[in-house]
């Protein structure tokens, strides 16, 4: 059991008289808390960003040679531009959540702020999964839809290979590699979000609480 816990358990024992001046100490606990977990998540989307670019920048040409291959190289620029762009817009989102939970000095308008924020999480969380899945649903769409290049790029020895086996072969390999990928990025978001948005919850909750007995 945390400190607001013990606080409000202590609160709801006392003298109606003392209850108006503990319910506002519960409040500016709850406000503090709140504004510290938006903080992280902003904190947190920083990180994340910058471990991406970092990994963009540590991989060799080589990695990207596919995109080359399939002349998709100024497309997969573009694209990875504006998933950056997107991204920053997501960050702004959460450092203007900051700064505005920081100055609520409300119950009610603090409870929607952080709902709105909670909104925002998840769309980011579901914004990062569905780009990794489109883009690696179009690029193997546009991999196998021409032979010639799928024979090139999957089998540079020229060894005898039938097509449709290999095309079969490369369908599998990369539906289990994305789904590999997907389950371990959900499960990065599920354990960091994941646990700020509880706590975030846990907060609102409280909250709920002692604006209804008010």
């Amino acid at each position: 059991m945390d400190l607001l816990d013990n606080y409000k358990k202590a609160w709801d024992n006392q003298p109606e008289e003392v209850q108006q001046l503990s319910t506002i100490d519960i409040y500016k606990m709850a406000h503090s808390k709140s504004s510290s977990i938006v903080k992280w998540i902003f904190i947190v989307g920083l990180l994340e960003l910058g471990f991406w670019l970092s990994i963009n920048f540590l991989v060799p040409d080589s990695f990207y040679k596919i995109y080359e291959d399939l002349n998709l190289k100024k497309q997969a620029f573009f694209f990875t531009v504006l998933h950056y762009i997107v991204i920053l817009i997501f960050l702004y989102f959460f450092y203007t959540s900051f700064k505005k939970i920081s100055v609520i000095d409300n119950t009610k308008s603090l409870i929607q702020r952080i709902l709105h924020i909670r909104k925002t999480v998840k769309f980011y969380v579901y914004y990062n999964l569905a780009i990794v899945f489109l883009t690696s649903l179009a690029l193997n769409i546009v991999l196998i839809s021409d032979s010639d290049k799928l024979m090139k790029i999957m089998n540079p020895k020229n060894m005898s290979v039938d097509i449709n086996q290999l095309i079969t072969i490369t369908i599998i390999s990369q539906v289990i590699a994305i789904l590999i990928f997907m389950a371990l990025l959900w499960l990065f978001y599920k354990l960091i979000y994941g646990i700020l948005l509880k706590k975030l919850t846990l907060n609102y909750k409280e909250l709920i609480t002692l604006d209804a007995s008010n």
